[in-house]
């Protein structure tokens, strides 16, 4: 059997209705993921975005739970190569506040693709990083 890991275990409270959005949120928050710069190379050598589409021509960084998690996901993306990172979740939300100050194309957050997913979409990004203090 395959243990789930403290966010996943937070998200399934949630989902269940045993825990309210705030208390998630705060306590989500707190947890630490894992994620790469959105910039990289395919294994064809073409430079790329790793992002995923979002409303509003915006973009979703996706940051994983696990490593194996990030590994099945950047060999379905062809990239190349690339390296993990961990944070916060409320770290990693508030730094994509920060680069959507400049970059033409704003990302939110998406936990996990191909998984049940909590995603936060760019423009949200404000209100969450509020909760997940």
């Amino acid at each position: 059997m395959i243990s789930m890991t403290r966010a996943e275990e937070l998200y399934q409270k949630y989902d269940k209705g045993e825990m309210d959005a705030t208390t998630f949120l705060k306590q989500f928050g707190k947890e630490e993921f894992l994620y790469s710069t959105p910039f990289g190379e395919r294994k064809d050598g073409r430079k790329a975005l790793f992002v995923l589409q979002a409303p509003d021509n915006a973009g979703f960084l996706p940051i994983f739970t696990t490593s194996d998690r990030a590994k099945e996901f950047f060999e379905k993306m062809e990239r190349a190569g690339y390296l993990l990172m961990k944070s916060t979740f409320h770290d990693i939300l508030s730094t994509a506040k920060k680069a959507n100050e400049k970059a033409p194309v704003k990302l939110g957050v998406i936990v996990d693709p191909g998984y049940p997913q909590i995603h936060v979409e760019a423009k949200n990004l404000d209100a969450v990083i509020e909760m997940t203090k």
